[in-house]
């Protein structure tokens, strides 16, 4: 069995043997007990380890898609994205997915700039993760090698933090 010993969390079975732990605080340590009950029925102390809790990264927004496969892929920008492809998602997504973390965030909004043949640029509100009914009327419009940008993508996770997210995704149609 397991418990907190020190710090700030929950911490419920899994119903598979193991526990979930979620952290309420950030910046401080957390200390698990553990211990197990011997042949004769005797608990013993295992252990007490020492997580420190951090906040979770900032994610990465994209555009998930499925390839001509029927594979769910990501597109994260700077390289030519097929229309096609664009034309058959119906928003963005933001997560931390690095190898090690696969943390999906709720997008509450986000703003595509597309630019005009004069260069000027015109800015298309989203609330949600879905492109808005605006956003999508320019993107059927897009010619082939035009770029767009995706920015000011605010989102939120499990740690129910709201972000606006440093990055943006460059979006060249092919």
């Amino acid at each position: 069995s397991a418990s907190i010993t020190k710090g700030h969390a929950t911490l419920n079975s899994d119903g598979k043997g193991g526990y979930i732990v979620v952290p309420t605080k950030v910046g401080e340590d957390l200390h698990i007990g553990v211990t197990a009950r011997n042949e004769e029925g005797r608990s013993q102390s295992m252990g007490e380890y020492v997580f420190r809790v951090r906040q979770l990264p900032d994610p990465t927004p994209f555009i998930e898609y499925k390839d001509k496969d029927g594979n769910t892929q990501r597109y994260r920008g700077g390289k030519p994205f097929s229309k096609q492809a664009l034309m058959s998602t119906d928003g963005i997504v933001a997560a931390i997915d690095d190898g090690l973390l696969n943390i999906s965030f709720r997008v509450l909004s986000f703003d595509i700039v597309f630019f005009d043949n004069m260069g000027n640029a015109i800015p298309r509100k989203s609330d949600g993760r879905l492109f808005s009914q605006a956003q999508k009327d320019m993107l059927r419009n897009l010619q082939r090698g035009k770029r767009f940008y995706i920015s000011n993508v605010k989102a939120v996770g499990p740690d129910n933090v709201e972000r606006q997210l440093p990055t943006s995704l460059e979006v060249i149609v092919n």
